[in-house]
């Protein structure tokens, strides 16, 4: 099996997109990079999440995809990986404050809830609700230290809407391309997040982080108009890699 396969069957290509979203942001906002610990939970969590879930769909399901087989194939391996993962998240968290580890907790309870509705089959009557949730539980974990630190601020607010969108629209897009369903759904979502990077060139947002939110939409709206495959898939976790540009901008 491929090395980039690989990092992708782990979902790692989602962690490096969080982590760098995660500090672009807490750099633009905040004027300075994050604490390395922010990062580490940040990626930590995203692997967890997305290594769980897999778990879930193997649980729920038989392994159809080859995804969800090496999921199957290496469970006790990455379980055990999973908990050690878990207990470096719960010391990290004596390392933050107060503020961060009680919104963290929060989303945690929020988490362990979606989890047993999905469990329980309570998404399975309503196309893209699990996916809706997934997209705000990754949105609000990215933005959660720069919320912290900066409080009642409305272009933050329209700065995570805009990651959500972008993130929903990520897995909107392949769960159709994968399952069918609601193509109406993805092609009402391309349109508003269009309509949404106009109104960020109107209100003449920095320009930097302006293009690569441009970028990540326009990656996914070419898969979804020209080539809607789910090869393409690494392309569209990748695409939420590209604040590193911002990053590299600032040295």
């Amino acid at each position: 099996m491929g090395f980039f396969k690989v990092l992708h069957f782990l979902s790692l290509d989602v962690v490096l997109g969080a982590v760098v979203m995660h500090a672009m942001f807490y750099h633009f906002f905040i004027g300075l990079w994050p604490m390395w610990e922010y990062g580490t939970l940040l990626g930590i969590s995203v692997f967890l999440i997305y290594g769980i879930d897999r778990q879930i769909d193997n649980h729920k399901t038989q392994s159809y995809d080859a995804l969800h087989a090496f999921h199957a194939q290496y469970r006790t391996i990455l379980s055990a990986v999973f908990f050690v993962l878990a207990a470096i998240n719960i010391y990290l968290l004596t390392r933050v404050g107060v503020g961060v580890v009680f919104l963290g907790v929060c989303l945690l309870l929020v988490l362990v809830g979606y989890w047993y509705a999905w469990v329980a089959r309570l998404f399975d009557q309503f196309w893209g609700v699990k996916e809706v949730l997934t997209a705000g539980l990754y949105s609000a974990g990215i933005f959660l230290p720069t919320a912290v630190g900066l409080e009642n601020d409305r272009l933050l607010f329209v700065m995570w809407f805009t990651v959500f969108l972008l993130a929903l629209s990520n897995l909107w897009l392949f769960t159709w391309i994968s399952e069918g369903g609601k193509r109406n759904y993805v092609h009402v979502l391309m349109l508003l997040i269009s309509g949404l990077i106009i109104g960020l060139i109107a209100i003449g947002i920095n320009i930097l982080i302006l293009s690569i939110l441009i970028m990540i939409w326009g990656i996914h709206a070419w898969i979804y108009y020209f080539r809607a495959q789910m090869q393409m898939r690494y392309l569209g976790d990748l695409a939420f890699a590209s604040p590193l540009i911002y990053i590299l901008c600032q040295y």
